[in-house]
């Protein structure tokens, strides 16, 4: 083991406290309490920091002493324990080092950039599974023209269907997507990744389909994409080959909910396939850049039943009046999950100064010399000074 991942909590604290790298350590933190599992490549790119590609840097061993992140690599022959660096996983421990040491030196602003508000979690630590959901959203946040991205934490069906539109769900628990991507228009595409067809999946594609049929498209924005993703010894075609199964059973299950209206289950839930979005290393297809999935639109049997949709430029949404859809594009920034070339700028505005949350008005001092004020605003820069703001630890 790193001797650096055994430094006394003290030294540990230190440097976790400290202000050289702050930005970029709540970043990180942010990014595995909300995708939970992610590669250092992949922690690199959400933050902007090329630190977590050195698994030895301050941030990552202090984090890991503390059992605040576990790390890991690739269980692949050709990766050396002895050098992980690139190879590097990381995910959240299951511990309460959060909430015990780090939330209390957090400010209000940073707290809620790393959680969102909601309690930090180790969450569902299925390895494979949430690396390709962070590469699916990594992808989408740099080549699409997207508003938004958000990890499994926040998308749940509480918050894609519930809370999250000023409404409660039936029989609430904690069912989520494993990740959401979400239009410039606010339409919500929440996306399931499986690898196998099963009757877990039949049970899943039921659950969001008899949620999409309490839940209006106009209404809530919301869509499914089931996106297969079989093991890589699972070649298309040919034994084991899990696809043809997973259509099978999602059409099976749609027969349940009849119609292919603008807010039926059939218009709204689709499937893709990884290797046709992704067909080799280094490529995107035409279909990924569309969001291209297929729907059980027509009334037949077999294959002819599917029909190909654009989830980007064909597929129409428009909100109801009473629904302010884009509000999350808006407030995504806010989170420190979300990518770094995605909330570069200020949105301290979004939410109240201490002193606004406090339900008091900002003290205004008279002017020490009356007869000389030019009536300048409280804070007003002058010259080559710019306006006060307040200090960065409470600025988002």
């Amino acid at each position: 083991m790193n001797a650096r991942y055994l430094m006394d909590e003290h030294e540990a604290m230190r440097l976790l406290t400290i202000n050289r790298g702050r930005r970029e350590r709540l970043a990180a933190w942010g990014v595995v309490d909300s995708w939970r599992t992610v590669s250092a490549e992949q922690l690199a790119a959400m933050t902007g920091s090329h630190l977590y590609l050195n698994s030895a840097s301050s941030n990552v061993a202090a984090s890991i002493s503390l059992h605040l992140l576990d790390v890991g690599t690739y269980s692949a022959p050709e990766v050396s324990e002895a050098v992980l660096n690139r190879n590097c996983l990381y995910r959240p421990s299951n511990t309460e080092t959060f909430d015990k040491l780090i939330a209390p030196e957090l400010t209000w602003p940073e707290w809620i950039s790393v959680t969102g508000g909601y309690p930090w979690s180790g969450g569902g630590q299925h390895d494979r599974h949430n690396l390709l959901s962070t590469e699916l959203a990594l992808r989408a946040a740099e080549y699409l023209p997207i508003g938004a991205v958000l990890g499994e934490k926040f998308s749940s069906v509480d918050l894609l269907a519930g809370s999250g539109l000023g409404k409660k769900v039936k029989n609430p628990d904690n069912r989520r997507a494993d990740g959401t991507i979400v239009r410039t228009d606010g339409m919500r595409i929440a996306y399931e990744l499986t690898a196998t067809a099963s009757k877990s999946l039949e049970n899943k594609v039921r659950r969001w389909a008899q949620l999409l049929s309490e839940r209006p498209l106009e209404t809530s924005g919301l869509t499914i994409l089931f996106i297969a993703a079989p093991h890589p010894d699972r070649p298309k075609d040919r034994a084991g080959d899990p696809r043809h199964e997973i259509y099978r059973r999602v059409a099976s299950v749609l027969k349940e909910f009849p119609g292919t209206s603008t807010d039926s289950p059939a218009a709204r839930i689709g499937i893709a396939a990884w290797d046709e979005w992704f067909p080799a290393r280094h490529e995107l297809s035409e279909d990924f850049f569309c969001l291209t999935a297929n729907f059980a639109l027509k009334n037949v049997p077999g294959p002819g039943k599917w029909v190909k949709r654009s989830l980007l430029d064909e597929y129409q949404f428009t909100a109801w009046e009473t629904f302010d859809a884009t509000a999350v594009v808006d407030h995504a920034p806010l989170l420190a999950a979300t990518p770094h070339w995605m909330r570069a700028e200020d949105r301290t505005h979004l939410i109240p100064s201490p002193m606004e949350r406090s339900g008091f008005p900002t003290p205004v001092p008279g002017p020490a010399r009356p007869e000389l004020s030019r009536n300048r605003p409280l804070g007003h820069g002058t010259g080559s000074a710019g306006d006060a703001r307040l200090p960065s630890r409470l600025r988002l």
